[in-house]
């Protein structure tokens, strides 16, 4: 699969996957033949190619005529070799990683500088502190290492001795949430769960006749049965491994927001204009995204584009394009942005680009587009990387720098800061949502 760095092994009985690099090749994992769809769809383009669709992309894999079985990482000491590991974390983002100049990283001096640092390692911990250095100084949300549940809780009982030292308690995201909703809207209504572990879609009519929908993530819109004691990240994994034991899983997705958009839109019918809240979404879905935008345009477009990173340049570059649903909503509608909108947010945000019917109101969003590139490392950690440059209809790309809005409001980047700040500003009302009517208004 060129620009991901992965072989699929497909035989009588079972499916193998593989993550590849220079020096390494190491079994990612095993499923039933009969349980191939769980992958994607599958669509035989030839004899040696072969087209795997998955979610809004194509990948395109060609046939090879071996296994590298000189690379292969099996036996269990080597596969706990710190030196290894470090190695083949390098390795796969140095062939994958697609935003080295936007994020100022000199990934050859990155090795150079920690090299010698790893050989002197003892254990998986101190790895792991080192990853998590290294994948600071890139700066980017979507680019990380999840380690074994011990070293995890491990690290993070340091952070939360730190915190305890020098933290004061602060309004949560969710409590922001709510008290710009219990501002806006008497009634709301609620629906499911976010990241955040309050609502993931409420909405409801202001007084003076706007629809205000706030959408704080791109995916939990299937039903999955995920324990109701579970938040934060803890929910986000568990539900994802649900997901994953349905080949569906996108397409329930869709259907998932789609009943809830055509549902909205007929409630709101008879307003004056919507505002689209996405302050506060943490990202999930494409999928989820440009269902939630056919509902707003008129005409199909070209909405995006996107290639991914090879180890000599890129793949070709696949184009996106989206068409309405058949009754649209057809009055003025606003965005609202921030620096916390980020991944497929960010998505639904530079694929409204070419439609003028919809405006932006906040600050640029975070700057992660690229999907989200899962691999294994050699111990059994994952490691998760930005792998694909997406641009607008235009070419523009906004990774690092984010998607930027029409009407600029000049939110903190800080997310403490930011939420404590918009927090006290509510009292005189939210100024994205007063411009939102003033530009209703007007329009």
């Amino acid at each position: 699969m060129n620009g991901y760095g992965k072989i699929i092994e497909i035989s009588e009985n079972e499916v193998n996957t593989f993550d590849i690099t220079k020096i390494s090749c190491i079994l990612k994992s095993t499923i039933n033949r009969n349980d191939i769809d769980e992958l994607g769809k599958f669509i035989l383009i030839n004899k040696d190619s072969l087209n795997l669709k998955l979610g809004i992309t194509n990948y395109y894999l060609h046939k090879i005529r071996e296994l590298p079985k000189e690379r292969f990482i099996n036996d269990s000491i080597q596969l706990k070799n710190l030196k290894l590991n470090f190695d083949v974390f390098w390795h796969t983002l140095d062939e994958n990683y697609a935003f080295f100049k936007e994020r100022n990283l000199d990934w050859q001096h990155i090795y150079e500088e920690y090299n010698t640092k790893v050989d002197t390692l003892t254990s998986e911990l101190e790895l792991y502190k080192i990853f998590n250095e290294i994948t600071d100084r890139l700066d980017d949300e979507h680019t990380s290492v999840r380690p074994s549940e011990d070293i995890r809780n491990a690290y993070e009982k340091i952070l939360d001795t730190l915190e305890e030292n020098n933290s004061t308690p602060n309004l949560t995201i969710a409590e922001l949430e709510e008290k710009i909703l219990n501002k806006y809207i008497k009634n709301a209504n609620r629906y499911g769960k976010s990241l955040h572990g309050n609502g993931l879609l409420n909405y409801g009519i202001t007084s003076n006749n706007i629809g205000y929908i706030q959408l704080n993530n791109m995916i939990f819109f299937s039903n999955y049965k995920v324990s109701d004691t579970l938040s934060g990240y803890d929910f986000l994994f568990a539900y994802l491994e649900e997901s994953k034991k349905n080949p569906n899983y996108q397409e329930d997705e869709i259907e998932g927001i789609k009943r809830l958009m055509d549902s909205i839109i007929k409630e709101f019918n008879n307003t004056d204009g919507i505002i689209l809240d996405l302050r506060f979404n943490y990202g999930g879905y494409d999928v989820v995204s440009l269902e939630i935008l056919k509902h707003f345009i008129h005409a199909k477009a070209k909405v995006f584009s996107k290639k991914a990173k090879t180890i000599k340049g890129f793949t070709e570059a696949q184009s996106f394009f989206i068409a309405p649903i058949a009754k649209p909503y057809n009055k003025p509608v606003c965005f609202l942005t921030s620096h916390q909108t980020s991944s497929a947010p960010e998505s639904l945000v530079m694929a409204s680009m070419p439609f003028k019917n919809i405006t932006i109101i906040g600050s640029r969003t975070m700057g992660i587009t690229s999907d989200v590139l899962e691999k294994k490392l050699p111990n059994g950690w994952d490691l998760y990387l930005s792998n694909e440059i997406q641009v607008n209809y235009k070419g523009e790309c906004y990774e690092g720098v984010g998607v930027p809005p029409d009407i600029e409001i000049d939110y903190p980047i800080d997310e403490d800061v930011f939420i404590q700040d918009l927090s006290i500003k509510l009292k005189n009302g939210d100024e994205a949502i007063e411009n939102a009517f003033k530009l209703m208004k007007i329009k």
